[in-house]
């Protein structure tokens, strides 16, 4: 699995908007890549910066998307809500280990 997280800072008056067009432009069109795991919008209330984070089954996968125009795409979707500084700083990293909840055992 590869996970991407790219990070930016956000004007403070895009607070709503900014997760509105995550899930209703950026999201619909990760799905359209086979490999698309998840996508998570992060930011703290009140402050400006962001992370998106997205998984992707494999570095393949990750790749057809990276090399798409649709990744160029997705971030000029968010161009007018981008502080000083522009546009996201993205990091790739290979998932090393993953967790989730134990199963109720009642």
């Amino acid at each position: 699995m590869i996970a991407r997280l790219a990070y930016w800072d956000c004007k403070e008056e895009f607070w709503g908007r900014d997760a509105e067009l995550f899930e209703s432009g950026a999201v619909p069109i990760m799905r359209t890549y086979e490999g698309f795991v998840e996508a998570k919008l992060l930011g703290k209330a009140g402050e400006t910066g962001r992370i998106a984070l997205t998984i992707w089954a494999d570095g393949e996968a990750y790749n057809r998307f990276a090399s798409s125009a649709d990744l160029p795409r997705i971030t000029e979707m968010f161009a007018e809500m981008y502080s000083k500084g522009g546009k996201p700083a993205p990091q790739e990293f290979e998932v090393r280990a993953q967790g989730f909840p134990e199963p109720n055992r009642e």
